[in-house]
This record gives C-alpha cells, structure tokens and sequence, in this order.
C-alpha cells in the first residue's frame, strides 16, 4: 500500500500522479527511468529495487539525495528534503508514507 496521490501532493506537489506511479513500477520499470540506470552505473552490486524507486522519487521530487539510518525499529529510509520536520517521503520498514524522519528518530531512537 501507498500514500494517496492527495498525501503525496505534500511532497511532489503537481507531480503527486507521476510520484503514484512511481511507487508502484516494477524493477524492470524502474531501469527504463534515467535516474535508475545511473545509480546502476554507480554500483558496484545491484541496488535493491526500493533503492532504484527512492532515487527515481528522489529527482521527482527535486530533493536532495535519498539518506538513511537505523532505528530501534529497523531502517528508515527518506528523501532529504534540507529539513528533519519538513514532510517528506519515508521508507519505514518498507511502507512507503509521507512524514518527518526527525518524527521517526525522536520516537524510535536506537
């Protein structure tokens, strides 16, 4: 399940749609898009597919790169938005949501 195209609106603004469809390609959909060949090429392994699908978002958005770190409830992975409570979108546990990851590491520090 994923944010609504109303919740990603939030985020991506008039991209709310592109950022939907997005969230659900397949890895095979995902290597079509330019950003994802290019974090393919950077990568000695292959990234994992949310990886591919956050660095896709992540130049939809027009944020400032995908960054992550580990609570005491798994990882957490969002688009850096300049601001720890600036709603963004997060990778929590492998649900996509729309939130502030300084929320996530205030209630979940490790």
């Amino acid at each position: 399940m994923t944010p609504s195209i109303k919740k990603l609106a939030e985020v991506f603004g008039e991209n709310a749609k592109q950022a939907k469809a997005v969230l659900q390609m397949t890895r095979s959909e995902l290597l079509e898009h330019p950003a994802a060949s290019a974090r393919t090429a950077q990568c000695y392994h292959k990234p994992d597919t949310w990886d591919l699908r956050m660095t896709v978002l992540n130049e939809l958005a027009g944020t400032h790169g995908v960054e992550s770190f580990e609570t005491s409830k798994g990882w957490c992975d969002f688009l850096n938005a300049g601001d720890t409570y600036v709603a963004t979108l997060v990778r929590f546990n492998g649900k996509y949501r729309v939130a502030c990851w300084g929320d996530i590491a205030e209630r979940y520090a490790a």
